[in-house]
């Protein structure tokens, strides 16, 4: 029994330590022309292929953000995403284009590519960088 109690007492430990670490290093504040929100990292490769797909709502000041492993051309798509988008592409802490997209109805749905070279995505519910101009100065922090 007291085997018992240890071996949970350090996986609750080891549980808490592992969830403050990771809404820790999981989320950022990134603002951009005033204009702050919340995102969660999409560092993986299926966190970046899910995104926010699938989500019935994508509060205000919040969204997802995607660094690239290195800088390039890509696309967006709005596969299973049920709430419109701004998305916006980042290079070297600057905009270099806002685009707001509609949820998707057909299959496959139409791919939306990057303005140029981007190094990161930043997404988040519609309207809120619509009015963001390329070059715009984007500030990231660590949560």
């Amino acid at each position: 029994m007291h085997r018992t109690f240890r071996a949970a007492a350090a996986a609750a430990v080891l549980t808490a330590i592992l969830a403050g670490c990771s809404a820790g290093v999981d989320e950022l504040r990134v603002t951009i022309d005033g204009v702050t929100v919340t995102a969660e990292q999409a560092t993986s490769t299926e966190a970046q292929r899910q995104g926010l797909s699938g989500r019935d709502s994508v509060p205000e000041g919040t969204g997802m953000w995607f660094p690239l492993e290195h800088a390039q051309r890509t696309e967006v798509w709005m596969q299973d995403t049920r709430v419109p988008l701004d998305v916006v592409w980042i290079r070297d802490g600057r905009v270099t284009g806002v685009v707001t997209l509609q949820p998707c109805s057909t299959d496959p749905c139409p791919r939306e590519a990057s303005p140029g070279v981007v190094d990161a995505i930043l997404e988040a519910p519609a309207g809120t960088f619509s009015h963001v101009s390329p070059e715009t100065t984007v500030q990231v922090e660590s949560e």
